[in-house]
């Protein structure tokens, strides 16, 4: 680390084709509670511990396919995999891949890909 610098987190923030149906996932599947925007036609969740922002600046949803390309993937932790994995496919949620009792891989409106685990599993 270079001397007297130190990085500090803040917030994710996810280029999105349409904040709408982002934010609808997000707030509607993901249970975020939405925060005050930045003025700039960003939407802003709070997901746990996380802060989102939802830039919609992209033209076109992620080309990245896992795991063949290199990308940032979002990490949620449930009490419940099971009842998380019914949740979303209840919804309409892409499952990319599931292993019970572990994780569950999802994809939001956007194909950017989130990781849901068993909390507990470390």
């Amino acid at each position: 680390m270079p001397r007297g610098v130190r990085f500090a987190g803040r917030a994710v923030t996810i280029a999105c084709t349409d904040r709408r149906p982002s934010g609808r996932f997000y707030e509607g599947v993901l249970g975020a509670g939405r925060l005050p925007g930045d003025g700039y036609g960003c939407s802003w969740f709070r997901l746990g511990a996380l802060t989102l922002t939802l830039m919609p600046n992209a033209a076109e949803p992620s080309p990245a396919e896992f795991p063949n390309h290199a990308m940032p993937v979002l990490w949620l932790e449930v009490a419940d995999l099971a009842a998380a994995h019914r949740h979303l496919v209840r919804r309409k949620v892409p499952v990319v891949e599931y292993h019970p009792g572990e994780f569950l891989l999802a994809a939001d409106p956007d194909g950017l890909l989130i990781e849901v685990w068993q909390a507990g599993l470390e």
